[in-house]
């Protein structure tokens, strides 16, 4: 991983790059399964099932490698 000072974005651009499948725990307990297809500052874009899911970081408690 690059050293560009941000250890979440690093690690949210490295799962992308490898096409990993990641499941997402969200702060109301909800979890989605699917992969990264691009991320900014505020938001993570996710596919799941075929169809892209616009997730808010905030919302996000915990990424995990793996459905």
């Amino acid at each position: 991983m690059e050293k560009n000072g941000n250890v979440q974005d690093e690690f949210i651009e490295e799962l992308k790059r490898k096409n990993a499948t990641v499941t997402v725990f969200l702060t109301r307990g909800n979890r989605i399964t699917g992969k990264i297809i691009d991320h900014d500052k505020y938001t993570v874009l996710l596919e799941v099932e075929g169809e892209p899911n616009l997730i808010y970081k905030h919302a996000i408690s915990t990424i995990v490698v793996g459905g």
